[in-house]
């Protein structure tokens, strides 16, 4: 597969620490970015985001009890994204185009994606809860 091949398949690329959690419960394969959610964490994943992101070894593990927020805008116009907000996260300042690039975020561009991110926001919201 080159570069900018599109995969039909949809196969799941492995989470960069899968041998330690083992296999996740959901997957959101976002805009430079991919999410990997499991029992008592998160996974952001950007080692897989596409051309500038080639070699790249990026990922952020965000422990579920850590979570105060989590925010979803849908696609649309543009791109929809699903925001995680923890202690000490800067997203006071951040306006629109801001949210591309904070490392909280995964942006998505398909309806799909935006089914999974519900899922994925319902299942985290249960455990913040409990």
């Amino acid at each position: 597969m080159g570069w900018f091949s599109k995969d039909e398949n949809k196969t799941i690329p492995p989470c960069p620490i899968e041998d330690i959690l083992g296999e996740a419960k959901f997957y959101l394969d976002g805009r430079g970015a991919n999410l990997y959610v499991y029992d008592k964490c998160i996974v952001i994943d950007r080692t897989q985001g596409g051309l500038f992101n080639l070699g790249n070894r990026t990922y952020k593990v965000i422990p579920i009890k850590y979570i105060i927020a989590m925010q979803i805008k849908s696609t649309g116009a543009t791109t929809g994204f699903l925001e995680f907000s923890t202690y000490g996260h800067e997203n006071t300042n951040m306006k629109g185009f801001d949210r591309v690039e904070d490392e909280d975020n995964i942006n998505f561009a398909s309806e799909e994606s935006a089914n999974v991110a519900r899922q994925i926001l319902e299942f985290i919201l249960k455990k913040i809860m409990e």
